[in-house]
Formats: C-alpha cells, sequence, structure tokens
C-alpha cells in the first residue's frame, strides 16, 4: 500500500488539486459563518420550528 503512495506515476496533481479544492471551500465556509449576522442565524436556525407556514398552507 506505501509503495502505491510513494509511485503516483504523475497523479499527484490530481490530489494535490482536490486537497485545494476542499481548502478553499472550507474557508469560504468560515468566512461566510463568521460575517453572517446573529439575526439570521437565529432565523434560519428557528424556521423548521415555525408553525406560520403550516397555518399559511391550510388556510
Amino acid at each position: 500500500m506505501f509503495k502505491q503512495i510513494t509511485n503516483l506515476g504523475g497523479n499527484e496533481w490530481y490530489m494535490i488539486l482536490s486537497l485545494l479544492i476542499f481548502v478553499v471551500f472550507f474557508i469560504v465556509v468560515v468566512v461566510i459563518m463568521a460575517t453572517m449576522k446573529k439575526d439570521y442565524s437565529d432565523y434560519m436556525k428557528n424556521m423548521p420550528l415555525n408553525d406560520s407556514n403550516d397555518q399559511e398552507i391550510r388556510d
């Protein structure tokens, strides 16, 4: 197994690219979450528990 890891045969760019994509995505998500307003976060958190949507559908 370790021989396969050390002898990649030119395919290391795919692994580096996938790691880079993951790191960039993770950083973007962290930045979005850090800059998100508390009110919006609370609104989204309580949205599944809100009964106002159910009442509008029934009427």
